[in-house]
């Protein structure tokens, strides 16, 4: 994995918004007051390490910050020394899920969105085509109970792809 792209993943996975997000939707017919959007999402509750470079280690924590929103920390180490760090955010917003990251050092600071799409049961996926790079993050969820992770997208007119790993700590 490069350096370089090792702060764009990251910046990727940052999720949300300064505000606080509105409650869940209502459900019509289905008995239940709210619908819980977030329910996929929960499965990345907790600590996850890559350890897939040799140079650099990522890390990603997430939790639970009330009912409809996840908070997310990224950050990577090189040689022991922080060289990358984000906020993510995962929450339900009108009825919709939106993935935000925000690194101080890009996009003059503010949180970048990305909404939520359909995806299968083991999969979540998120996309802003009006993104720089990347346009799409897809979380994969592995046989061991990990996460495969892929940023990808169209940088300066060349298709690009990250790929990571996280398991659990």
């Amino acid at each position: 994995m490069k350096a370089a792209a090792l702060p764009l993943v990251l910046a990727l996975a940052v999720a949300g918004c300064t505000e606080a997000p509105p409650p869940p939707p209502a459900v019509p017919g289905s008995g239940h007051a709210t619908a819980d959007l977030l329910a996929p999402h929960r499965a990345l509750l907790g600590e996850w390490v890559d350890k897939g470079s040799p140079k650099f280690t990522c890390y990603e924590r997430w939790s639970a910050a009330g009912d409809s929103v996840l908070d997310g920390f990224g950050y990577v180490l090189a040689n022991n020394d922080t060289v990358f760090v984000e906020e993510l955010r995962i929450e339900a917003r009108d009825g919709a899920v939106v993935y935000s990251a925000r690194i101080q050092s890009q996009n003059d600071g503010r949180w970048v969105p990305f909404t939520g799409l359909p995806s299968g049961p083991d999969s979540l996926l998120f996309e802003n085509p009006g993104h720089d790079f990347p346009q799409c993050i897809t979380y994969a969820k592995d046989g061991s109970g990990g996460w495969n992770v892929t940023v990808t997208g169209n940088e300066n007119g060349t298709e690009r792809a990250e790929r990571f790993h996280f398991a659990k700590m």
